[in-house]
């Protein structure tokens, strides 16, 4: 049973320095991560990850090595030991759903010896696609030296790895909860061949007006038809405690660079992505807290 562990956003270089820059994600709104990895898989890149309890929003302020530019990915992980095989064999039986299975080994944070860290099934989305699909089995042994604890049956949970590989349990004290719904324009085959691979794990699928809707283990995907070349994720909707009270003063839309904003209101927050510029930023410009029921600039 693959869950949503991860939606990796592409922004541009003055999105990203913003969101780095804003004290509201950092204090207040999730558990936040700056990354730089060096991994077999994709090499060298620089991550902003914004946490709730077991996803995550993983927002990349360089582009992927790949033969064509990369702008978002969907990822999916298994809590059971074993599954990665399994997985493969009811991706095999669809007789459709192409893909590629690799063992990827990242360094360590001290820059040492590579090490196996999650077992990766990359489903086939076509030729040249900018949206990644990705359904993660991480090994026991990466898992365990991050300092988390297995839970029954040795299920490598999501949320125990999150709070070991952000040094920071959620204690109840950030907004952010949970993902629960991805918003992506891709092309019709894409998206197709995406409803089918999910659907091989119990996901429902439903057509909408120019779309494809997938739901299923708290998480509603809803895929817009595009036939142009901006595919990407526009949406992401995210849980959040009611953010009523001193600490979460009402609702406010904070602003990253020109191309991303997010909206917050009790208990929803959403969080919207248009199309990348290459334009040069505004460096170091914080994000503008247009505030609500506040009053303030809460940034």
């Amino acid at each position: 049973m693959p869950r949503l562990d991860h939606v990796m956003v592409l922004l541009d270089e003055a999105a990203y320095r913003s969101a780095a820059a804003s004290s509201f994600l950092v204090r207040r709104f999730g558990r936040t991560k700056r990354k730089e990895a060096d991994s077999s898989l994709a090499g060298q890149y620089s991550t902003l990850g914004v946490a709730g309890r077991n996803t995550l929003v993983e927002c990349f302020g360089t582009s992927l090595p790949s033969a064509s530019p990369i702008t978002a990915g969907l990822v999916f992980s298994f809590e059971e030991p074993g599954s990665s095989r399994a997985a493969r064999d009811l991706l095999d039986a669809t007789g459709t759903v192409r893909h590629q299975y690799d063992l990827v080994r990242r360094a360590d944070e001290q820059g040492g010896e590579r090490r196996p860290w999650y077992h990766l099934i990359n489903v086939g989305l076509g030729e040249a696609s900018p949206v990644l699909l990705f359904l993660n089995e991480v090994t026991p042994e990466y898992f365990t030296s991050l300092g988390a604890r297995p839970g029954p049956g040795g299920a490598l949970g999501r949320g125990a790895y999150l709070d070991a590989a952000l040094g920071a349990p959620d204690d109840g004290s950030w907004l952010l909860r949970d993902i629960v719904g991805v918003t992506l324009a891709l092309r019709p085959e894409r998206a197709r061949t995406v409803a089918e691979a999910l659907a091989a794990f119990g996901y429902t699928v439903a057509p909408l007006p120019g779309g494809l809707c997938v739901e299923g283990y708290g998480l509603r995907l809803e895929m817009v038809f595009a036939d142009g070349p901006a595919e990407r994720v526009t949406e992401i909707e995210m849980a959040t405690a009611d953010n009523t009270g001193e600490q979460f003063p009402g609702a406010a839309e904070y602003v990253f660079g020109d191309t991303s904003r997010l909206v917050v209101e009790p208990g929803r927050a959403r969080w919207y992505f248009d199309e990348p510029r290459d334009t040069k930023p505004n460096a170091g410009a914080p994000e503008e807290a247009v505030a609500g029921a506040a009053g303030t600039d809460q940034g």
